[in-house]
């Protein structure tokens, strides 16, 4: 490597370049006094005491003061564990931009993949700012910490947040610091391992494996079908079956799929119960956002039976409930709705009364 070269490599470690040029020509001789060094190098005389302090403040020059200044050049030990940290840090810094500039843009492609998982978690931690409607995600406990303070924000801004955390021998201990009283968000243990996923108001899905896979990427999805059948894994596998470690009993409850509502309120609603809830989502016709409160008068799936709370295989197919809202009945279908007046997004259970009980 010629000096000019070495010089360059100097000035990209933290030098100036009247510093690189002095620690160089006093590599080159030795012991200098300062004028000297002005007049071996480059470096002006009256900028050569002050490059020499501050090479000495850097750790790269030792400078002993006789009946004037010299200096000469430190042990490189330190020297070049320097240089050579900096040249991991510029490897990697282009190799983390080579990932960004490959990493696909999602305004134009339904799916892309990235080459490592943490990129997924960096994407949702993006998304979950913006999120408008419900978050849904399964993850370690760590990610969970990594989230936490967007996903509480997203609770705080009416976000339905529901989170699988995979179950590790500390979670118990490990939760009582994660304050999980905010009342949109609810959290189940899952008690096998699985994949980190996030499924953001219905349209956007991040997967990245947690274990079993044999390299580390991720998939970032822009697509509202794809997005569904994320979903209903989230829903089947990730969700339904598992134990809560916290959970919001008290009413109003939010639901955001219209399965699990029908699932909790259909013993009650055949039993005589009136079930009066709000419903958020999209007039099926207009495509437009609306709200509408009201009484339920009517459930539906196949193979219905009036004392029978549905399994998830019942409801899978096809459910819908019908809503009257005192001015006209609505029939209520869940996400994908295609016959029904709305496609609900969300759906608040506000009470629920019998004509001999008062409300509960």
């Amino acid at each position: 490597m010629d000096r000019d070269t070495l010089k360059r490599a100097l000035e990209n470690a933290d030098l100036t370049g009247y510093e690189a040029e002095a620690y160089l020509t006093l590599v080159d001789h030795g012991r200098l006094p300062a004028v000297d060094v002005a007049k071996k190098s480059s470096v002006p005389t009256s900028q050569v005491y002050e490059t020499l302090r501050s090479l000495e403040t850097k750790g790269f020059v030792e400078t002993i003061d006789q009946d004037r200044l010299h200096a000469e050049p430190s042990d490189p030990v330190d020297i070049l564990a320097h240089l050579r940290e900096r040249g991991e840090l510029f490897s990697d810094a282009a190799d983390e931009l080579e990932e960004r500039w490959e990493e696909p843009d999602l305004k134009d492609h339904r799916v892309g993949v990235v080459k490592h998982a943490e990129t997924v978690l960096e994407h949702v931690r993006t998304q979950v700012r913006e999120a408008e409607v419900a978050v849904e995600v399964a993850l370690t406990a760590d990610q969970f910490e990594s989230l936490r303070t967007e996903l509480k924000a997203a609770a705080d801004r009416d976000v339905i947040v529901h989170v699988a955390v995979y179950y590790e021998p500390d979670l118990d201990e490990r939760s009582e610091e994660w304050d999980l009283s905010e009342p949109n968000l609810e959290m189940r243990v899952v008690r096998i391992p699985g994949p980190f996923l996030a499924v953001l108001d219905r349209s956007r899905t991040y997967f990245a494996p947690n274990s079993r896979a044999e390299e580390s990427y991720g998939i970032l999805i822009n697509d509202n079908i794809l997005s569904f059948i994320n979903h209903w894994y989230f829903q089947t596998c990730l969700w339904y079956s598992w134990d809560p470690l916290s959970s919001n009993q008290r009413l109003p409850k939010v639901y955001i799929s219209l399965k699990e509502f029908i699932r909790d309120i259909s013993e009650l609603y055949h039993d005589g119960g009136s079930i009066a809830v709000t419903i958020d989502g999209l007039d099926v016709e207009s495509r437009e956002y609306r709200t509408v409160t009201g009484t339920i008068t009517n459930i539906y799936y196949p193979d219905m039976f009036a004392d029978h709370e549905p399994s998830l295989e019942r409801l899978s197919t096809y459910s819908v409930v019908w809503l009257d809202t005192g001015t006209e009945e609505l029939a209520v279908g869940g996400w994908g709705a295609v016959f029904e007046d709305i496609e609900a997004q969300k759906i608040t259970l506000e009470a629920i009364s019998f004509d001999d009980a008062g409300q509960s």
